[in-house]
C-alpha cells in the first residue's frame, strides 16, 4: 500500500510543480537574489544533544554553500510533541537560542529555527530569526497549537502579536505550521509589508498516509504562497517517529518546500529522508 501510494505521490508532485508559472516581475525593477538553505532534518524526540549536533552540521554546511539564510523546522531542539516540553524548555534568550546565535555570528549567516520557549509559568512553541551578528531580531509564538493534542505541552501565542522585521534582504515574517490553517495569520504577514514568509513545520501522519501527507504538505505551502502573494519557505522534519502522545508512531514526510508568490513549488526536499536544499530566490526590488 505504501509503495502504491508513493508512486501516486510522485505523479501528483508533477502536477503540483507545474501548477503555476513563475512571474517575471514588474518592468524596470532590479532583481535581487537571496540564497536560502532549507534544512530537512531528523528531529529525535527529546534528544537535545543529538538535535543540536544535527542542526549545527547542517548550518555549517549551508554556510559553506554561501547561503544568506538557513531555515530549520519546527521545535528542532526537542521535537514538537515532546511530552516533557514544560519541564525542559529553555527561555529565549537561553541555552538553545544562545547556541543558534553563536553559530550565526561565527558563520556570518542568518538563521531561522523553531524551538520550545519557557517564559515564567508559560511554555511556547516558538521560532526565532537571528541575524549575522547573532542578534535575535524576530520571535514568533505558535498561535494554532492544536490544543487537543498539545495543551499539556505548551501554551498558545496570539495573532495580535504577529510581527515582521526589516532585514538586509527585505521585510520578513514568521508563522509556524498550523498557524497557516487560518490564512488570515499568513495574510497578516503580507499586510505588514513582508515579501518572504518563513514557516517551520512538523507535518506528520500515520505510516500508511505518509506519501499522501507529503503531497498535502507541498500543496499546503503553495496555497499559502498563492493566497498571500508571498515567497514561502517551509522547512519540514523527516524520518523519526513521533515518540509520545496521541500521535505516537506517526511519521514526518519531509518534502520541505519553497513556493513562489504565484503558488508554484520551485523546489522541494526528499521524501522522508534528511536533505539540505539551497535555492536562489530572485525577487524584484
Amino acid at each position: 500500500m505504501i509503495i502504491k501510494s508513493f508512486y501516486r505521490f510522485i505523479a501528483v508532485i508533477c502536477t503540483v510543480i507545474l501548477a503555476a508559472p513563475l512571474s517575471s516581475g514588474q518592468p524596470g525593477t532590479r532583481p535581487d537574489t537571496l540564497r536560502v538553505a532549507v534544512v530537512q532534518m531528523d528531529v529525535v524526540d527529546g534528544d537535545l544533544a543529538a538535535n543540536m549536533k544535527t542542526a549545527e552540521m547542517n548550518i555549517r554546511k549551508a554556510a559553506g554553500m554561501k547561503a544568506d539564510i538557513v531555515c530549520l523546522p519546527e521545535v528542532v531542539d526537542y521535537g514538537w510533541l515532546y511530552q516533557q516540553a514544560r519541564r525542559d524548555a529553555f527561555p529565549i534568550p537561553g541555552r538553545y537560542s544562545d547556541f543558534i546565535c553563536d553559530l550565526a555570528r561565527k558563520l556570518n549567516i542568518w538563521i531561522s529555527v523553531g524551538c520550545l520557549e519557557k517564559d515564567g509559568d508559560k511554555t511556547y512553541n516558538s521560532a526565532i530569526l537571528v541575524d549575522r551578528s547573532g542578534n535575535i531580531v524576530l520571535k514568533h509564538r505558535k498561535i494554532n497549537t492544536l490544543p487537543d493534542l498539545t495543551s499539556h505541552l505548551y501554551d498558545a501565542g496570539s495573532a495580535d502579536d504577529i510581527r515582521v522585521v526589516d532585514t538586509e534582504f527585505g521585510v520578513v515574517g514568521i508563522t509556524i505550521c498550523a498557524d497557516n490553517f487560518t490564512i488570515e495569520n499568513s495574510k497578516r504577514v503580507a499586510e505588514l509589508g513582508a515579501w518572504l514568509l518563513i514557516t517551520p513545520h512538523g507535518y506528520a501522519a500515520r505510516v500508511k498516509d505518509v506519501p499522501d501527507n507529503a503531497v498535502r504538505y507541498m500543496t499546503h505551502i503553495r496555497n499559502i504562497a498563492k493566497q498571500t502573494g508571498l515567497w514561502v519557505v517551509g522547512p519540514n522534519t523527516c524520518l523519526s517517529e513521533v515518540a509520545g502522545g496521541d500521535w505516537k508512531g506517526w511519521l514526518h514526510s519531509g518534502c520541505s518546500t519553497i513556493a513562489s508568490p504565484e503558488g508554484k513549488v520551485v523546489v522541494f526536499g526528499k521524501f522522508r529522508e534528511p536533505d539540505l536544499i539551497v535555492y536562489d530566490i530572485v525577487r524584484e526590488k
